[in-house]
């Protein structure tokens, strides 16, 4: 008799470099013709991933100097550069609702069947790839209509950010990670402020 896999984990633990980053998001790729009838994907996402993805940012990152943090207690303390992330956001609200315009109305599911499909091939926790700051994402009010929408994730889907900040797209063609506008990227990292934000944000500024 079969013996059940063993459940994943909830959080992953396992850092991700750039390389991993690219191999896994192939790999979740394949799922989605399948998942989706073989439509294809964009993804809005925003902190490390992007950092990673990004080639211009890689390149800022690779031509900054070591800054120091100012700490009394660590004066010569560097920014700490990063090197890899441990997951990779996402803004499913509205990935969702987008979905939902085009009949589907089951988009969620079908998108965390791929999440945990990947998770087992990888070994990886089920947050990998999460939507869990969306519950802390500001909403905004048309002035004209008084309709709700999502600020972040209308500037992100807007023609010059698909130009300029579509960070990945898999070699099937069926998946695509675009991230959020510069200025939406520093606010957030304002607000979360941990380790990697100081380094991010200066990169980002830049």
């Amino acid at each position: 008799m079969p013996q059940p896999e063993p459940a994943l984990p909830p959080r992953n633990e396992k850092e991700l470099s750039r390389e991993m980053l690219i191999s896994i998001l192939n790999y979740f790729s394949t799922l989605i013709p399948v998942h989706f009838n073989g439509r294809p994907v964009r993804l809005i996402v925003h902190g490390g991933a992007c950092m990673l993805l990004h080639t211009q940012l890689i390149q800022l990152a690779n031509q900054q100097p070591p800054m120091a943090m100012g700490s009394l207690h660590a004066p010569d303390a560097q920014l700490p550069k990063r090197r890899s992330t441990r997951d990779v956001d996402i803004i499913k609200r509205s990935f969702v609702t987008e979905w939902q315009q085009a009949g589907v109305q089951d988009a969620a599911d079908r998108l965390q069947n791929c999440i945990n499909i990947t998770a087992r091939q990888f070994g990886l926790g089920l947050d990998w790839m999460n939507s869990d700051a969306d519950v802390a994402l500001p909403m905004s009010n048309d002035p004209s209509t008084g309709a709700q929408y999502d600020p972040i994730y209308q500037a992100a889907v807007q023609p010059n950010n698909l130009d300029l900040h579509t960070i990945f797209e898999s070699d099937n063609k069926m998946l695509k990670l675009i991230s959020v506008t510069p200025f939406w990227a520093v606010a957030l990292k304002l607000v979360r402020y941990t380790k990697w934000d100081p380094g991010d944000i200066c990169i980002l500024l830049r």
